[in-house]
């Protein structure tokens, strides 16, 4: 009977470090399994307040409010609409855009697709037209889906900025 209990008592030994081994190995990877899913998180967080950032850019362009819009510019000299532009809206609510952010997190770029909605005045003068003016009219409107490349630039708050908004050629 002793010789059993001891061949027991050395298998209970060797079991318990064979399956603590395991989970050993993993608890040592699991700092690096975190710092990964801290990094994805905040590539996420990043993605989002740019999404954020599109929208709320759309919806000063199309409220003409050219103040709040030159405050979402990180040089608010850059905050230019082009000529007969009435409105944006992203495409398929910007579910599509293609956001990369730098690896240090302080700057990204984007394509991005929006329906452009323009207006150009109908021109020469004559009566036709100033009785269309008269009622409202006299323009033409169009509406474009256009790709657009954007740069943005993280601020030392960590707020996202734009840095530039231009049309992809």
């Amino acid at each position: 009977m002793v010789t059993n209990r001891s061949t027991r008592r050395s298998f209970i030994s060797v079991a318990g470090a064979a399956l603590s081994a395991p989970l050993m190995a993993a608890g040592a990877a699991l700092p690096a399994e975190a710092d990964d899913a801290k990094a994805r998180l905040a590539a996420l967080e990043d993605k989002d307040a740019i999404h954020a950032l599109n929208q709320l850019y759309a919806r000063h362009v199309n409220a003409g409010a050219h103040e709040e819009l030159s405050a979402l510019f990180a040089d608010p000299a850059d905050a230019r609409v082009e000529a007969g532009v009435r409105g944006i809206a992203p495409d398929g609510f910007g579910e599509q855009d293609e956001i990369e952010i730098a690896t240090d997190r302080r700057s990204a770029v984007a394509r991005v697709r929006w329906t452009v909605y323009t207006e150009a005045a109908i021109g020469p003068s004559c009566t036709l037209v100033e009785m269309a003016r008269l009622q409202g009219e006299g323009v033409l409107r169009s509406t474009e889906s256009a790709l657009f490349e954007n740069r943005y630039v993280r601020r030392d708050d960590g707020r996202w900025m734009i840095g530039a908004i231009e049309r992809a050629s």
